[in-house]
């Protein structure tokens, strides 16, 4: 008579149950890491756009961020982005791809961040900046939730305008961006 080898039901089940625990372990932590992953390079995009409609506009019209007050640097970006919807009340804008940005540049000190001194000499320093955008990178998909360290990214971030540059608004911010 031949012996048959093979695996009993309950070892199949066994093996699956462990499989199957360490899946509910890992998958979530993965998932984070995924989003915070989707959150940095979609900020780099919008930082990107940003930068391009202020040096775009620059280039073309020989005009920098020291030319633009209240609702005018928000028509800029309506003008320089691919805008889907916007709101001049309230100075946002959804893009194509998305994005929503809301720009401060009537509302000197917006964000804790100080407006009031900008001026022509292309300085990217703490006291020079014109204007605060406030960009979510993915619309009105949740967690919309500010980003406030590098360990924890979530959908909100802040970019500054310069003259004639955009960057990132705070220290925390650049280190999420320029980070790999």
């Amino acid at each position: 008579m031949n012996k048959k080898s093979g695996f009993t039901l309950a070892e199949v089940l066994v093996t699956l149950m462990i499989i199957g625990v360490i899946a509910a372990m890992t998958i979530p932590s993965l998932m984070q890491s995924t989003a915070q992953q989707e959150f940095r390079a979609a900020y780099k995009k919008a930082t990107s756009m940003i930068n391009q409609a202020v040096t775009l506009n620059y280039a073309l019209d020989g005009r920098d961020a020291t030319d633009y007050n209240g609702t005018a640097f928000f028509d800029l970006l309506t003008q320089r982005l691919n805008v889907m919807s916007s709101d001049q009340t309230n100075t946002e804008l959804y893009t194509a791809d998305g994005m929503w940005f809301k720009t401060y540049a009537e509302q000197r000190g917006a964000m804790g961040i100080p407006t009031a001194n900008c001026n022509a000499n292309d300085q990217a320093t703490e006291d020079n900046i014109c204007s605060v955008v406030e960009v979510d990178v993915n619309g009105m998909k949740g967690p919309n939730r500010y980003t406030t360290s590098t360990t924890r990214i979530f959908d909100l971030f802040t970019i500054a305008i310069y003259p004639q540059k955009a960057l990132p608004a705070n220290e925390t911010m650049g280190m999420i961006l320029y980070q790999k």
